[in-house]
């Protein structure tokens, strides 16, 4: 890609592509803290039944 070939890529392109990184950051972060609230809460059940 030349750099006079970026010109073709309109604004409303560029910034829909920068929602669909947004979106999936948002949906990756959303899952991960799903995943670490999970452990948490098995890491204290385990630990509250060898109390």
């Amino acid at each position: 890609m030349k750099k006079d070939d970026i010109s073709i890529y309109s604004s409303d392109f560029i910034q829909e592509i920068k929602r669909i990184v947004t979106q999936a950051r948002q949906k990756a972060y959303t899952a991960i803290n799903s995943a670490m609230v999970e452990a948490y809460w098995q890491m204290g059940k385990r630990i509250v039944e060898q109390e």
